[in-house]
């Protein structure tokens, strides 16, 4: 591990910046920023493969468990997505699971098609909150793991086992597969959510697409008395997940 009082890097022709700004374009490499996702992925497991941090990060929390660079605070906002960055970037592999593994839940999440990542991190977020170790999304759906969606996961996205897979795939699954749409017969009720069983969330206009309503066996609705027709997402999602889990209902 570098101290503090090595060089600071500050050219972006240092081959080291140029190793960092190329694992930020690699679409197999995940950037984390900010202390406590930093911290959270390596108390996790997760390999580091690059980190950098700026000398005002070392001098109020000290080095971080993983090697890593010295840059200045201009260059490392140059990797940053964010507007203020933290002062930290590590890079590790981007976690999706395999679809078998995920599926060894007992309870799971498939998002069909939801195109907003801040969504789809804040429905990441609310299934580890609710104990749904698995989600799995299809073709189409924003990726858990951009910059947005990882934001607004808080991490649980190192916590629940994300997988892909196309329709084919999910016809393989032997849950009970649960289709939340606006217009559905089956009013929601916890006594639905038993044994094996996997939530479907698909887009806000669409619902879900005809090839996952083909699987899916049974529909419910979310009883709504105010005259809006439909909720978001992330909260319809978060109303189902709580009542699948017994929070209410």
């Amino acid at each position: 591990m570098r101290s503090s009082d090595e060089l600071i890097i500050t050219s972006r022709h240092n081959p080291h910046f140029k190793a960092l700004a190329r694992a930020r374009q690699d679409k197999d490499l995940l950037a984390l920023e900010g202390r406590r996702l930093v911290e959270e992925a390596l108390s996790r497991g997760f390999t580091p493969h690059l980190c950098a941090v700026t000398p005002e990060y070392l001098a109020l929390n000290g080095p971080p468990a993983a090697p890593y660079q010295v840059l200045s605070e201009d260059l490392l906002a140059n990797l940053s997505d964010t507007r203020t960055p933290q002062g930290i970037m590590l890079f590790v592999n981007r976690p999706y699971a395999a679809l078998s593994e995920a599926a060894r839940h007992d309870r799971l999440i498939i998002l069909d098609g939801v195109q907003d990542p801040g969504n789809v991190g804040t429905i990441v977020r609310t299934a580890e909150a609710f104990g749904f170790g698995g989600l799995i999304i299809t073709p189409g759906t924003a990726s858990p793991y951009s910059d947005k969606a990882v934001r607004a996961s808080m991490g649980s996205f190192l916590g629940v086992a994300i997988a892909k897979a196309d329709y084919a795939g999910l016809s393989t699954l032997d849950h009970r597969l649960i289709g939340l749409a606006a217009q559905a017969p089956t009013p929601l009720r916890s006594g639905l959510f038993t044994g094996r069983y996997a939530i479907c969330l698909g887009q806000e206009g669409r619902g879900l697409s005809p090839s996952l309503l083909a699987q899916t066996k049974t529909l419910v609705s979310i009883a709504m008395p105010g005259p809006t027709e439909s909720l978001n997402v992330a909260v319809a999602a978060g109303i189902v997940m709580a009542c699948a889990a017994g929070a209410v209902c």
